[in-house]
């Protein structure tokens, strides 16, 4: 059966490139699922021993600057309620995998490692899991994934990081660009989730 285009399989949310359709279908998915079913209501008790473990994939992945970077309890608590919902079918033990990889790649503690270790660890792990070719169920693009909607579907993502415009797309030639720009929220087409995390 051929996949619908305005509601992709969870692979194509994960490590595989989509069209503007594609991620407009996941995206209005994703949103009506946030409405409907209370995310955002708080992290699931049962994940509070996975919080700095995912706060710290939340730095790395965006770090806070002038906005706060993606490792808040808001972020947090949005990939908590993910994962206890199944969303996109993310499996009910993936911070347990996520950690027990971790843990794997850096010989012991992943979080007790010195921040520089972390990042590098997590670049080279980012770059294995969205090589072309590579199925998209690993336990790090499942959570790379929640942390970015988590994110640019916040507060600080939504409003302070990323700009709206009632009709996005308007055409332009030659606008000057700097600090000052901000990309638009609304507009899909300009975002990706297939961004590699580069070690500062």
């Amino acid at each position: 059966m051929a996949e619908d285009p305005f509601f992709p399989s969870f692979e194509s949310l994960m490590c595989v490139p989509l069209g503007r359709r594609g991620f407009m279908g996941a995206a209005g998915v994703l949103l009506g699922a946030v409405w409907t079913s209370g995310l955002l209501a708080g992290p699931v008790a049962a994940d509070a021993g996975a919080s700095p473990l995912v706060r710290r994939l939340g730095e790395i992945v965006i770090p806070a600057t002038e906005t706060p970077g993606a490792g808040t309890a808001e972020v947090f608590a949005f990939v908590s309620r993910a994962v206890e919902k199944g969303l996109f079918d993310v499996p009910a033990d993936l911070f347990a995998r996520l950690q027990a990889e971790l843990d794997a790649r850096a010989g012991g503690d992943f979080l007790r490692l010195p921040a520089a270790r972390q990042e590098a660890l997590v670049a080279a792990l980012d770059a294995e899991s969205y090589r072309p070719g590579t199925a998209g169920e690993s336990p790090w693009c499942m959570t790379k994934t929640l942390l970015l909607v988590g994110y640019y579907t916040g507060e600080a993502g939504g409003s302070e990081e990323l700009d709206y415009q009632l009709v996005p797309g308007r055409y332009d030639a030659n606008i000057p660009t700097g600090k000052q720009y901000r990309a638009l929220s609304n507009d899909w087409t300009g975002l990706s989730i297939r961004k590699e995390v580069v070690p500062s």
